[in-house]
């Protein structure tokens, strides 16, 4: 029998996403090489393209992560400030009935910006290249064993050992699989239509969302005269979307959003996805800690999913930054029990007020029409209201 070649790390990072490599980045920022980090992504797949363009929103919490480890500057020329935020709901695809307009800053900064994902990957992995602690390795995971001091990982024909494991592989989490970590979980039943248009008329950085009975359709700013369509629609429905034309497309787009951006000339990068909503019932086991995708998965309205997974890093590396400071295991439980108890509330409150005001607007009960319309109309009459839900999305309102 062949000898598997055995590898310590002071901490492995399962996934290669922004979450995992922004973990990895602070840990040896503030810490430098006191820290051996492996981070494991799966096997290289030569036929997976670069080409899909994906909006992300970057909230002020996410820019004062980005300014404390001194990347921001670096960041900053790719994105794209939202300067207001329409909210609308309509009962039909083509009447607007109520109108929430939220001037996006707090304090006197841009509360959330808009950056193509591919651009925020690039900057962060050319940070982390720097780094001669931190090691990344292309293999695929067989097993994982808790120990009482270390735990290890089977990957292919090695064996990887480390003080602590974190799962930041996304929703379909190997990690959380091989462990038995369960979620509590549903499906939307809606699938999301993501693509890239080009229109005549300057956005003047206002990012979108109306509110339609299938599901919400977002605008978001992407340069002068291009913007991100995020359009969830029921799955029943989606066939429709997907089996229309162009120019087609086209006008449903423009019926929701031509009096801001007028005519749309293109259509590209069109792609779909799946929603569905998961929240790990622990966000730890003994030596392994869950963040990101892995522990929660949330509707896409808002736009949060990538900051809140950045809130997790800044809770996590809190504590390993910690314990490394006064001498302490970085995978106690302790630390970890921390971890959960720091960010869990974070994520409920975010995951589930999302998901209720998907499931208030997502439907085609007439009967709840005029409560959709108060509410909106409400916020829009009340001026604390609509400076806390600008505060609530830049993520400075959760405390962590």
């Amino acid at each position: 029998m062949k000898q598997l070649n055995t590898v310590y790390s002071d901490i492995i990072i399962v996934g290669n996403g922004i979450t995992s490599q922004f973990l990895a980045l602070r840990l040896s920022k503030i810490l430098g090489n006191r820290l051996a980090i492996t981070i494991i992504d799966k096997e290289k797949n030569d036929s997976r393209t670069s080409e899909y363009v994906r909006s992300l929103s970057v909230s002020l919490s996410t820019v004062n992560l980005c300014k404390s480890m001194g990347i921001w500057e670096l960041i900053e020329p790719h994105t794209h400030p939202i300067r207001k935020i329409i909210i609308s709901h309509s009962v039909s695809n083509e009447e607007k009935r109520s109108f929430l307009n939220l001037d996006n800053r707090v304090n006197d900064e841009v509360a959330s910006y808009i950056i193509d994902e591919r651009v925020l990957r690039k900057v962060i992995s050319e940070e982390t290249a720097k780094f001669n602690n931190i090691n990344l390795i292309h293999t695929n995971i067989n097993d994982i064993n808790l120990g009482d001091d270390l735990i290890s990982i089977k990957a292919q024909d090695q064996i990887l050992t480390s003080k602590l494991v974190v799962a930041g592989d996304g929703r379909k989490s190997i990690v959380k699989k091989l462990l038995k970590i369960k979620s509590i979980s549903w499906d939307y039943n809606q699938t999301a239509l993501s693509c890239l248009i080009k229109h005549k008329a300057n956005n003047d950085n206002i990012a979108i969302e109306n509110f339609l009975h299938t599901g919400p359709i977002a605008l978001l700013p992407m340069g002068k005269r291009i913007s991100s369509v995020i359009w969830s629609v029921q799955r029943d429905k989606i066939h429709e979307i997907k089996n229309i034309c162009d120019s087609d497309l086209k006008l449903s787009i423009e019926k929701q959003f031509k009096s801001y951006i007028g005519e749309i000339t293109a259509i590209d990068n069109s792609s779909f996805f799946e929603l569905n909503f998961s929240i790990a019932q622990k966000l730890y086991v003994k030596r392994c800690a869950v963040m990101g995708d892995a522990a929660h998965s949330i509707h896409p309205l808002a736009g949060q999913g990538t900051n809140l997974g950045l809130r997790d890093i800044i809770s996590l590396s809190d504590g390993i930054i910690e314990a490394v400071k006064y001498g302490l295991d970085i995978g106690s439980i302790n630390n970890l029990q921390e971890y959960q108890r720091l960010r869990m509330p974070d994520i409920l409150t975010s995951a589930l007020a999302y998901d209720g005001i998907n499931r208030l607007y997502s439907n085609s009960i007439v009967g709840l029409n005029p409560i959709k319309d108060l509410a909106i109309s409400l916020a829009e009459s009340i001026p604390i209201i609509k400076k806390n839900l600008v505060k609530g999305g830049s993520g400075l309102a959760i405390k962590s």
